[in-house]
């Protein structure tokens, strides 16, 4: 099927340097609603606030209604169909945007069952969808009002209105949205998030399998498949990518030398780090610090999800 790359940034973009953009819009027929189509550089946060439609990827279609919640990844081919006057807030903000303004989001359950868990994979029906809890979901859409306003008319100091309120939306959201399916596969979803959220409070601890495995209640074997099918990445690998994630952090602020990040990450040999950082960064974390530091450009190829 045909398809089209949408840059909504060049046209709904309050200010560039953030690139975070709210928007409220109806899908009650073909004119207000695109076909087919993927954003190159940036997450797009969907909340479902009235009606109801389906929603399409490539690998999967489930209707979506008010409360529902799901997260569309850079470079993902999506539409809606079947709506029937469907009103829906899209968040629109680049990937560096929500690492570098709200990095303690990390944290929270909620916010890896977005950002970080397969969860199209992990739902199977269509009740199986992410949901944002009744009691606090006129709040969010409070907030969503006022963003999707300040969006079309930004007053002086209005970008630090924009943040704080994108900041509570997100916040409330990775607090307050749960699958209600019972099914044995979303249960292991959500022990796989409240483990991701440990992985990030503590990466630089010592972390086997097995001490993973216990966390999620579940066996070795049962839990490296299930991590793997859910992540798209081995549990090993993950947390690679998450301490080095964390090393380029401590690189670019810090004056600590190579020895001290390493071990601050979780790497017992400074030498092991700087080999896995230059595979996974094409580039050694010296040089990257000396780079970052002159505002040179960096150009390096990650495996991140």
């Amino acid at each position: 099927m045909p398809h089209n790359k949408i840059s909504l940034f060049r046209y709904y973009a309050a200010w560039d340097s953030f690139q975070l953009v709210c928007r409220k819009t109806l899908h009650s027929n073909k004119i207000n609603t695109p076909g087919e189509h993927s954003h190159d550089d940036f997450y797009e946060l969907v909340i479902v606030a009235a009606g109801q439609g389906r929603h399409r990827t490539e690998n999967s279609e489930w209707i979506i209604q008010p409360g529902n919640v799901f997260l569309i990844k850079p470079r993902q081919q999506h539409c809606y169909t079947e709506y029937d006057n469907m009103i829906i807030y899209n968040l629109l903000f680049s990937p560096s945007f929500i690492t570098r303004v709200l990095p303690d989001l990390h944290l929270l359950p909620g916010f890896q069952l977005l950002f970080n868990l397969s969860t199209s994979q992990a739902a199977r029906s269509d009740s199986d969808n992410l949901r944002i809890d009744a009691d606090i979901f006129p709040e969010v859409i409070r907030l969503l009002d006022e963003l999707d306003k300040l969006n079309t008319d930004l007053p002086s100091g209005g970008q630090t209105l924009l943040i704080s309120n994108f900041a509570k939306v997100m916040y409330l959201i990775a607090n307050h949205a749960q699958y209600v399916s019972s099914s044995n596969t979303l249960n292991s979803l959500e022990q796989i998030s409240c483990l991701l959220s440990e992985l990030q409070k503590n990466y630089s601890a010592e972390w086997t399998l097995g001490k993973m495995a216990r966390l999620c209640c579940m066996s070795v074997s049962s839990f490296r498949q299930k991590f793997t099918r859910l992540i798209g990445t081995s549990p090993v690998d993950y947390l690679l990518k998450l301490r080095l994630a964390q090393a380029c952090g401590k690189l670019e602020r810090s004056q600590d030398s190579l020895e001290v990040i390493a071990f601050a990450c979780g790497f017992n040999d400074v030498n092991y780090f700087s080999r896995q950082f230059k595979k996974h960064y094409k580039i050694l974390p010296s040089h990257y610090r000396r780079v970052f530091r002159t505002g040179q450009d960096i150009t390096w190829q990650t495996h991140q999800q």
